[in-house]
């Protein structure tokens, strides 16, 4: 084979690995995650805040959106104030309505009067995997 043989396998060889790089470059990366989230969807979370097993309506309900963690500077993107309104079964209710799929963290704060001291609070992320209705119930802790 010939010096301009060799050349031409080998500038061959170079266009396809150069062309099937550009190929896979191109792609979207397949990523089964949810991320975002936040007012524009047919998606509703509603939080009903528990105490020792008992269900308060006492506490202000937030939520921030497109995260699984509490916000670091403590700021909530909406909130349900108390007292929550009772759904059925007399458990409290805080609704948040219109979202679309995405990544949230609702927090619960407020009193169970039983208590001492009476003061409680509690987070916990939540995913909605379609915009449908998502019923969770959040724990809170005295402080």
């Amino acid at each position: 084979m010939t010096n301009f043989g060799i050349m031409r396998v080998v500038v061959l060889i170079l266009l396809f690995v150069f062309f099937g790089l550009i190929d896979q470059g191109c792609k979207k990366p397949h990523n089964n995650n949810i991320t975002g989230g936040g007012k524009g969807g047919n998606g509703t979370i509603s939080v009903s805040p528990e105490h020792f097993s008992s269900y308060l309506d006492s506490c202000r309900v937030y939520i921030k959106y497109a995260t699984l963690d509490a916000p670091a500077n403590n700021v909530y993107d909406d909130s349900v104030l108390p007292p929550l309104p009772y759904v059925s079964d007399t458990v409290p209710v805080a609704a948040f309505h219109n979202l679309k799929a995405g990544i949230y963290y609702v927090y619960a704060v407020g009193i169970h009067p039983g208590y001492s001291p009476p003061n409680v609070r509690g987070g916990k992320p939540v995913t909605l995997s379609t915009e449908d209705s998502e019923h969770i119930v959040v724990p809170t802790y005295s402080y």
